[in-house]
């Protein structure tokens, strides 16, 4: 059985803030580009939910890149077979001192 993703607010406003700022940027197509690479990322995650690396910190909790300028947060809950979006962010962003309280 696959997994379901849940997004965070903080995860929602990541996407956005990326998505914004393609929007002012760039062109419609670079914009459908990375809209189409983030899909087609939570699909394969929906399927392996250890797709990227574990994090030393935390329990169930896997980091890495979407894409070369998109980084990924998220835990995996196996019991109730979700995955849980803590945040996504540009690589070029300062990185989070602290993934936010659980």
């Amino acid at each position: 059985m696959a997994f379901k993703i849940i997004w965070t607010k903080q995860a929602i406003r990541g996407y956005d803030k990326i998505i914004n700022y393609l929007e002012e940027n760039w062109s419609e197509k670079e914009v459908s580009n990375f809209v189409n690479e983030a899909d087609r990322f939570f699909e394969l995650l929906i399927s392996h939910p250890e797709i990227l690396q574990r994090t030393e910190r935390h329990k169930n909790v896997y980091r890495g890149p979407i894409n070369r300028l998109t980084i990924i947060t998220y835990r995996v809950k196996p019991v109730n077979k979700q995955i849980e979006l803590i945040s996504i962010r540009g690589s070029r962003q300062k990185p989070l001192k602290q993934y936010p309280p659980f």
